[in-house]
């Protein structure tokens, strides 16, 4: 599946929006994610800290809660927006439950010091090789809605196995 420019822009743009509400007073480390359904629609989040490490929520799995909460479960592409990004193992497994081959992510690493704002994409399965796969697991059935809608070129909406 190919995104569009625009579907990009407005992606990379809601995630920087998102980065501006991060509550990261101990790392000062603000991180903007966005997610984008199968619908259409983009959800933002950004991480939350905590004074017990562990408890910290990563923008990614944020963004993903908030797709998941409002009934969306397939994503197309998914945004990481911050000073060298990288989705943490963590966030690439929880990623992955609810994405198909084809899902994108996208890293927008801002800069700083002197470096320009660049951005990648990637295969988000690419990501994290070997992952844990729920389907290939038999721990779902076989046509579970948050692994398999996929869009076709047409723009319609097709059930296929991943």
């Amino acid at each position: 599946m190919k995104l569009s420019t625009k579907a990009v822009r407005e992606l990379v743009a809601a995630a920087k929006k998102a980065r501006l509400k991060a509550y990261c007073p101990y790392s000062r480390y603000p991180i903007g994610a966005a997610v984008l359904t199968d619908a259409g629609r983009i959800y933002t989040g950004a991480n939350v800290e905590n004074a017990s490490y562990g408890l910290t929520m990563c923008g990614e799995r944020v963004a993903v809660a908030n797709a998941v909460t409002r009934g969306e479960k397939a994503l197309l592409a998914v945004c990481v927006v911050g000073r060298s990004p990288k989705p943490c193992g963590a966030c690439r497994q929880v990623v992955i439950e609810f994405s198909s081959k084809d899902t994108w992510l996208i890293i927008v690493d801002l800069g700083g010091e002197g470096r320009r704002e660049t951005v990648s994409k990637a295969r988000m399965f690419s990501m994290l090789p070997g992952a844990f796969d729920p389907l290939e697991a038999g721990l779902l059935p076989k046509n579970p809605q948050n692994l398999l809608n996929r869009r076709t070129r047409r723009g319609k909406t097709r059930r296929t196995r991943r």
